[in-house]
């Protein structure tokens, strides 16, 4: 990474994501930046640096402390360059928007912790990952903000279990991609893994049953509040999903009655088939209760604004009811819903948010009625699906022939109207391992942080490759178990 750095032209140049950007002159960095100007000369970075950390900066002050740590470089009062993290009123920055300058100094500017952290990201990319005597840095100026807000990740960890030290290890990878969503889909016909304390039965019995072949388990409360406190260090949000109505013969085995009277089947459940199961509609004096119960812990566990409530592959005549009626419980929790994009068939707040998984469903009447989307259409973003055309142990329901890396690359959120963010999804039916969850979703996942972050003109794939490439490094120093894909030769 080191050479790529020192390759960059010694001239003034410009660049707000010209498409035709020679490979050898960009920057090593995903996301790639809204707008890079570079000047003459470098900066050399030596053993020490003076370091002043604005007060806001929290998690941006960890952050920078942590990579200058890790690189050898250490804090002194009086000598090295100066490297600052100051807070600005700039409202072009918004939220998680951010300038990079480097100069004599580093100056890292924005007006939130958040952008701030971001900033560290994208210089913690342009260093080299081992630590060396002195570091080359090009002289440059980086202002960058995100396309979307909505920036994320799906684990589904109701079918396979993944524990915490995965959760943790993959909070930190997205942080460095600028991902800033942890959907969890906590809980399906396979397994139930958050506990519920009005309901514990829901984790003893659900807690103890997985797909054929996967991990079965479930978090405690104090693990998940940890979690989220966890992600809020590293700009990423937990988002916690309770599938409703549909997907819920783990909640159903638990407690047999939220199934309606002459349902035989009540027992837990390891198989793969979908669209079977189902809380008892016609019985609202037990199912309203519940789903009132289940949100409102959930709701106190996890600070999201967000919280989804599933809503996918069900066919029952009081679905659109029950629908209206779950996102008016979020919102009398003081939250906003999610659902699945089968979920706009109901009447509901337009300021619910619909994903679309369905790559052929006719979501134009909700945005007509003025929901915004989640992007996830399944054939560019569902990474159960092979890396490569008859991958073993994936699916092909979606797109026979996988989801390769490129084809994850082309999707257009642009094209789309009333985008409020991307996300990637990774299904855990044949995902039973730590090593696989790595392989199906690295690098994969690292297309969903530029598509949400970098303009439609900075996207061209074979430029994504040559950066991709180059942060290599950052991987394997991250643990990642990735796929090798043959168009890198790793």
């Amino acid at each position: 990474m080191k050479r790529l750095l020192l390759l960059l032209p010694a001239i003034l140049l410009t660049t707000h994501i010209c498409a035709s950007e020679n490979k050898a002159n960009m920057l090593p960095l995903i996301p790639y930046p809204q707008s890079v100007e570079r000047q003459a000369g470098e900066l050399q970075l030596g053993q020490q640096v003076q370091l002043s950390v604005a007060s806001e900066a929290v998690h941006a002050g960890a952050a920078v402390r942590q990579l200058l740590g890790d690189r050898k470089v250490e804090v002194s009062a009086d000598t090295g360059p100066a490297v600052a993290l100051v807070v600005v009123e700039e409202s072009a920055l918004g939220d998680e928007g951010y300038r990079l300058s480097i100069g004599d100094e580093v100056r890292l500017e924005a007006q939130t912790d958040t952008g701030l952290f971001y900033a560290v990201q994208t210089l913690r990319q342009l260093l080299p990952v081992e630590p060396q005597d002195s570091y080359t840095l090009p002289k440059l100026t980086i202002v960058d903000t995100p396309e979307f807000a909505w920036r994320g990740t799906m684990l589904d960890v109701a079918r396979s279990f993944l524990p915490i030290s995965y959760l943790e290890a993959h909070i930190d990878r997205m942080a460095l991609f600028k991902l800033n969503r942890l959907h969890l889909h906590l809980s399906d016909d396979q397994g139930w893994r958050v506990e519920i304390k009005s309901h514990p039965r829901l984790t003893e019995i659900g807690g103890a049953s997985s797909v054929e072949g996967g991990r079965s388990g479930f978090y405690t409360q104090w693990e998940l509040r940890d979690l989220v406190a966890y992600g809020e260090a590293r700009g990423v949000t937990i988002v916690p999903e309770i599938d409703l109505p549909g997907h819920t013969q783990a909640a159903i085995a638990s407690y047999n009655e939220l199934a309606c009277q002459g349902v035989t089947n009540l027992s837990t459940y390891s198989g793969v088939e979908v669209g079977f199961s189902k809380l008892c509609l016609d019985q609202p004096d037990v199912t309203y209760p519940f789903v009132e119960a289940v949100l409102a812990e959930i709701v106190d566990i996890f600070p999201s604004e967000y919280i989804h409530i599933g809503g996918d592959e069900i066919k029952d005549p009081l679905y659109a009811e029950f629908i209206s009626r779950a996102t008016k419980i979020v919102a009398d929790l003081g939250r906003t819903a999610v659902a699945w994009e089968e979920g706009s068939v109901a009447e509901m707040d337009n300021n619910v948010l619909l994903q679309l998984w369905n790559d052929e469903y006719d979501i134009q009447p909700a945005l007509d009625r003025g929901h915004q989307l989640i992007l996830s259409p399944c054939s560019y973003t569902y990474f159960d699906h092979g890396n490569y055309d008859g991958q073993p142990d994936t699916y092909t329901w979606c797109r026979k022939e996988g989801v390769p890396l490129e084809r994850a690359y082309s999707l257009d959120p642009q094209s789309f109207k009333q985008i409020y963010g991307v996300e990637s999804a990774m299904w855990s039916e044949l995902v039973h391992t730590d090593e696989t969850a790595d392989n199906r979703l690295w690098p994969r996942v690292i297309t969903t942080a530029e598509l949400g972050w970098s303009p439609l003109e900075a996207r061209d794939f074979d430029r994504f490759l040559y950066r991709l490439d180059a942060l290599r490094p950052h991987l394997d120093a991250l643990g990642i178990e990735y796929y090798r894909p043959p168009e890198l030769g790793w």
